[in-house]
């Protein structure tokens, strides 16, 4: 199977722990002068696809830019969990006692979901199809690099287990710009 390389965005303004960021949020300058450095240092692909939020195209326009790498495409599916509306953008603290006491069943009830957010269930099926048209894509074409999210990320690690991405022990353990591959 050919490689895949899967790279977490850069350093994105208003980063905080446990944080849902909203989708239209950008690159810091330090995201950006740490991709710029990055760039020089990514594996020999033939090109790079990504998330189409604002964070991840940034990062991955700026990847093809210094490296000379071509930019193939943003796939909607590389988008991070689709968490729920009421808690993009605010503090843990400040979630809703309803889904703090979500948050501790979904490991259990993978199919459901809070509000308009995205069940487990629904994002390891999303991951499988992704993680698919990534393997036929670098199949096809040769090694290809991925700029996504975490949460995604290592759900497409482990996409017939995604609760394993919530796990405690996983959490913050994918930094800005590491890089892994499967294939």
């Amino acid at each position: 199977m050919p490689d895949v390389y899967l790279m977490r965005h850069a350093h994105y303004v208003g980063h905080r722990p446990g944080h849902h960021a909203p989708d239209d949020v950008e690159l810091s300058p330090e995201g950006r002068r740490d991709t710029v450095r990055v760039a020089q240092r990514i594996p020999d692909v033939v090109g790079i696809v990504a998330s189409p939020l604002r964070r991840a195209q940034q990062t991955a326009e700026l990847l093809a830019e210094y490296s000379g790498i071509p930019l193939l495409d943003f796939l909607s599916d590389l988008r991070e969990w689709r968490s729920p509306t009421a808690v993009q953008g605010i503090p843990p603290k400040e979630f809703p006692a309803d889904y703090a006491t979500w948050r501790a069943k979904r490991l259990v009830d993978p199919a459901n979901s809070y509000g308009d957010g995205e069940s487990l269930m629904e994002l390891g099926a999303r991951a499988t199809r992704v993680r698919a048209r990534l393997i036929a894509l670098a199949g096809s074409r040769g090694p290809v690099l991925v700029v996504a999210h975490k949460i995604l990320l290592r759900v497409l690690m482990e996409p017939d287990a995604p609760m394993a991405a919530f796990a405690p022990e996983t959490r913050d353990q994918w930094p800005f710009l590491g890089l892994r591959t499967f294939g």
